[in-house]
C-alpha cells in the first residue's frame, strides 16, 4: 500500500524537483503491478520502508522499531484514512457548491455564515452584527469577517 501513498506524494514533489521523479516512476510502476495483483519488481516498497523506519529510528528506536514490523499493516491504515478523508473532502466540498448554488450560501438558506463562494463572485453578505448596529442599511459586511464596534462604511464595505 506504500505504493499507493507515495504515487501521490512523489507525484506531487516531482513537479517541484527532479530528486523526486525517479520515486515517482518507481512508484507507478508499482502501483501498476499492484493494481493487476502482481508483486513489485523494483523492490520500491522495501526501499521506502527502509528510508522510512531509518528516519524514525533515529528520533526513537523502538517507534522505529515497530513501524518496521508493522509496515504493511500502518500503510493500509493511512491509505484507508486517507481515502476516507478524500471522499469526505469531495462531499463537503460539492455540498457547499450545491448549497451556493440553490441558497447562495455554503451552509444553506437560513445561514450568514462565511462561505469562500462568495469572494469568486464578488457577493457580500450582511451579519448579523452588523445588522445590530445598523451598518447593513447602507452597505454589506465583507465576506471574510463580521463588523464587530462601531461600522463606518467606506468604499461600498462595512470596516470596523
Amino acid at each position: 500500500m506504500i505504493c499507493f501513498i507515495a504515487l501521490i506524494v512523489f507525484a506531487i514533489l516531482a513537479i517541484f524537483s527532479a530528486k523526486y521523479r525517479a520515486y515517482f516512476k518507481e512508484a507507478l510502476d508499482c502501483v501498476l503491478r499492484k493494481a493487476t495483483l502482481r508483486k513489485c519488481t523494483t523492490s520500491f516498497d522495501k526501499k521506502m520502508k527502509m528510508k522510512v523506519t531509518a528516519k524514525i529510528s533515529r528520533a526513537n528506536k523502538p517507534l522505529g522499531r515497530f513501524v518496521f514490523k508493522n509496515f504493511d499493516v500502518l500503510s493500509w491504515i493511512i491509505t484507508i484514512v486517507s481515502i476516507i478523508i478524500m471522499i469526505y473532502s469531495l462531499y463537503s466540498g460539492l455540498l457547499g457548491l450545491y448549497n451556493f448554488s440553490v441558497y447562495g450560501n455554503c451552509y444553506g438558506p437560513d445561514s450568514n455564515e462565511l462561505c469562500v463562494y462568495n469572494v469568486l463572485t464578488g457577493n457580500t453578505v450582511s451579519t448579523p452584527a452588523c445588522d445590530a448596529l445598523g451598518c447593513s442599511d447602507t452597505c454589506a459586511a465583507p465576506t471574510f469577517g463580521d463588523c464587530n464596534g462601531d461600522c463606518n462604511c467606506s468604499a461600498g464595505e462595512c470596516s470596523i
